[in-house]
This record gives C-alpha cells, structure tokens and sequence, in this order.
C-alpha cells in the first residue's frame, strides 16, 4: 500500500512539473515579447580582435562582417559552416577578405557547434579575443550560446546585423514562426547548457 502511495505521489509531482514547465514555456514568450530576442551588441570599435567569427544563414552576416574586417577590427576571419552558400569562403574572397586570413569550419549544424567548433580554432590558433556576428533576432540564444561555451578564457563581443525581423511594426506569420522557434531554441539550450 506504501509503495503504491509512493508511485502515486511520484506521478503526480512529475504532472505538476510538466505543467508548470509548459506553463513556463508558454508565458515566457508572452511575457518577454519577441523583442527579447534582440540582444544588445557589444562591439567596440577602437579594438582589434583576434578574430571575426561569422555564423552562417544569411549573406548579410558575411557582408557586415568583411566591412567590420575592412574597418581593421581584425585580421582573422573564422567561416562556421562554411559550405553554406552565403559564408562560403569563395564569397568572403569576393569582398576583399585574403584567403589567408580565412579559417573555416565546415561542420557546424547548429549554434550550438556554431561555438564549440569554433572554440577548437581559436585555441588552436592562440587567439585570445573574437567578435562574433549573427543576425539580430539570433543575438540572444547565441550571446547565451557563445558566452556558456567560452566560458570567459577567450573574450567574446558581439555585433549583429539588422533583419527584416521587425515587431515593433506588428508580427508578421514569418516573425511569428522565427519568434516561436526562437524561444524553443532558447528553452532547448538553456536545458543543454545546463547539464554540461
């Protein structure tokens, strides 16, 4: 009778925290708002950094980051995922960048790889500093992302490059889909981060 108390109680307490775990998951995103997404940059402008680390999934990442390599802010450019079209290294050559100062990264699927692949060539190279670029609605779940992984022994800033990602004009289906898969990410790696 003791032990099917006991199972009971452990039922339902694993009930109660699903719920409130999907509550959580729920109101979060309420909550916050999709502006929450948009992390605040922390480039600065009178430093030269290691390198330039490059997060594939648009050209406007690549294309902000040869102007930031253009603007002497460093002499180092690290391609993850680099067989994505947009980062190829063919494209950063085509901008100006030598191929001399290209590092890629071919197998990155995920941000999260995106900053341990990326982490393995930094410290390869000796680099002590990175400025790493994504898009804006990206920022938040890669500063959480990077700042975790590097885990303070290479200094990271960031810089992120504006989108169409613009709720404060009202959601478009597009924004909501980015806003939720977002906030999914987010939950999905905050868990992950945390049992490391």
């Amino acid at each position: 009778m003791a032990h099917i108390k006991k199972t009971k109680k452990i039922i339902l307490l694993s009930f109660l925290f699903f719920i409130l775990f999907l509550s959580a998951g729920v109101m979060t995103p309420l909550l916050l708002g999709p502006e929450f997404l948009m992390a605040e940059d922390s480039l600065k402008t009178s430093k030269e950094y290691d390198a330039i680390i490059v997060l594939s999934g648009s050209e406007e990442r690549l294309e902000h980051a040869t102007d930031l390599f253009h603007e002497g802010l460093t002499s180092h450019m690290i391609l993850t995922n680099s067989t994505e079209n947009s980062i190829r290294p063919e494209e950063a050559i085509n901008r100006g960048v030598p191929q001399s100062a290209i590092f890629e990264e071919p197998s990155a699927t995920s941000t999260y790889e995106n900053a341990t692949l990326s982490k393995e060539i930094m410290e390869e190279e000796g680099f002590e500093s990175a400025l790493v670029v994504t898009s804006d609605y990206h920022s938040r779940r890669t500063k959480m992302t990077f700042n975790d992984i590097y885990d303070n022994q290479i200094e990271v800033d960031y810089s992120f490059v504006s989108s169409a990602f613009d709720p404060s004009d009202g959601m478009t289906e597009n924004e909501q889909r980015i806003t939720f898969g977002e906030y999914v990410k987010i939950g999905v790696y905050w868990f992950r981060l945390l049992l490391e």
